[in-house]
């Protein structure tokens, strides 16, 4: 199971909009909102659906960048990617 976290930046006026959304998500949590950054942990089920939120969560109206500062996938050696 793929662990991630990243640091989300917005671009200020959408902030609270787009941190209830992820908040929608089973897969993530959002663990702390500082001004335009939302820090969030994710937990997949795969490389592929980890790779595929991230593909998502930059394609959000508002999002500027996304940067990951942790990813564990050592217990996902042998899952196949789907």
């Amino acid at each position: 199971m793929p662990i991630s976290s990243v640091i989300i930046r917005t671009d200020g006026r959408r902030t609270q909009e787009i941190a209830e959304y992820l908040k929608t998500l089973k897969e993530a949590t959002v663990s702390e909102i500082h001004n335009e950054n939302i820090i969030l942990v994710a937990e997949t089920v795969s490389r592929t659906q980890d790779k595929t939120l991230w593909e998502d969560i930059e394609k959000i109206p508002g999002v500027l960048q996304c940067d990951l500062i942790y990813h564990n996938f050592e217990d996902a050696e042998g899952l196949p990617y789907e």
